[in-house]
């Protein structure tokens, strides 16, 4: 085999170790829960710190920077949500956060009553000012798949959604994002 060939090999075989060695980190980062999730199994609760408005995307209306169910939070049944909420302020429009059935049609506003017991930020159809929080504490009581919804009026219809699933058969807390 020729210097030329030899040289060539190494540099193949290199660029596919080093390949395989950037591919394993990302694979282990998929892994681990985004950095706004916490889980306290002992007590079967999850805490998630929602960020309203939190970037430009979808002209401001998301939550966590998602849309359109873009995210999807999934939950096992029976445990405890809690959620701090709070208008991050891109866009400088108030924001709130509610979990409600899916239907048919996106609702042009906030409902009541929401889909548990405590599933919404005060001043629903007023929404949150900007810089301004609440907390949204519930037990996830029965399986299904719910919005979690803008109900400041035409917020939800402009994309402002996103997924919270109950699931009977999941035995963590889990986020998980649309492929785009």
């Amino acid at each position: 085999m020729s210097s030329s060939s030899r040289s060539s090999s190494v540099r193949a075989a290199l660029a596919i170790a080093f390949a395989g060695a950037l591919a394993a980190p990302a694979a282990a980062d998929m892994a681990m829960p985004p950095s706004f999730m916490t889980v306290d199994a002992p007590t079967k609760t999850v805490h998630f710190d929602i960020q309203m408005a939190s970037n430009g995307n979808n002209g401001t209306l998301n939550f966590n920077g998602y849309a359109h169910g873009g995210m999807t939070l999934t939950v096992p049944l029976g445990w405890k949500v809690k959620m701090k909420v709070t208008n991050a302020g891109q866009g400088a429009i108030p924001h709130s956060l509610e979990i409600i059935a899916q239907a048919e049609a996106i609702p042009a506003q906030g409902i009541e009553p929401p889909a548990f017991d405590g599933a919404e930020t005060i001043n629903l159809l007023n929404g949150l000012g900007v810089g301004k929080s609440d907390e949204v504490d519930f037990t996830a009581s029965t399986a299904g798949k719910y919005w979690i919804f803008c109900g400041v009026p035409d917020h939800g219809i402009g994309g402002m959604w996103d997924y919270l699933v109950v699931s009977s058969s999941a035995t963590a807390p889990t986020v998980t994002y649309a492929k785009t």
